[in-house]
């Protein structure tokens, strides 16, 4: 019995050794496997980030340019409607002024009657030597002559009234040379173009700043 007992207390060794063994070369083979699995994976995962992450990078710069491109159209689209927008507030303003001067012209105030006077004196010194027959508006007829004779504008005579010569005028003066057929415009309509040709660019400007 003693020696029976003995060989089973070496098989049940051997056996535990055996397992013990089993375990740690299947550890060791898990480990190796575990290893050789995460090493593939790293490989794996850098060949499809390496291309990924260019391709990112070039959307990436692709959205930039786009962004910048667009922020330039946007910037020039919005510098354009600003310069719409003072051009139509500047119309505005000379469609107003316009309307006042025809006030003034149809009411004959002080400030209408300085410009016939201005007109007529610019109007003799362009013609100089030349004679000048003046037209005007049929109310402004009176005050016209009487701007020639104060102001000895010699060389011009009034002819007659705007409207019984079939000349258009919303106001001021037109002469006629009585040696040749030369036309010196004086009018309201000519005189309000100068004054907007002027300043126009100025108010434009002056919008800006």
């Amino acid at each position: 019995m003693p020696g029976k007992i003995e060989i089973i207390g070496d098989y049940k060794n051997l056996l535990n050794y055996m397992k013990e063994d089993a375990y740690a070369k299947i550890d060791k083979t898990v480990d190796q496997a575990l290893k050789e699995a995460e090493e593939l994976l790293a490989k794996k995962l850098e060949e499809v980030y390496a291309p990924l992450e260019v391709e990112v990078e070039r959307i990436l710069d692709e959205a930039q340019q786009r962004i910048n491109a667009e922020k330039a159209a946007l910037e020039m689209e919005r510098k354009k409607k600003v310069e719409e927008l003072k051009k139509i507030y500047v119309n505005k303003v000379i469609e107003e002024a316009w309307r006042r001067l025809l006030e003034e012209a149809q009411k004959g105030s002080e400030k209408y009657k300085n410009l016939l006077k201005n007109a007529l004196i610019r109007m003799s010194k362009e013609a100089e030597g030349d004679e000048v027959e003046v037209y005007a508006l049929k109310k402004d007829l009176e005050y016209v002559k009487k701007v020639i004779e104060e102001n000895k504008l010699s060389n011009l005579t009034v002819g007659g009234s705007a409207e019984e010569k079939g000349i258009e005028i919303k106001g001021g003066v037109v002469g006629k040379s009585k040696k040749a057929a030369v036309w010196y415009n004086y009018s309201l309509e000519r005189l309000f173009e100068e004054v907007v040709q002027e300043v126009y660019s100025e108010v434009l400007e002056a919008l800006t700043s």
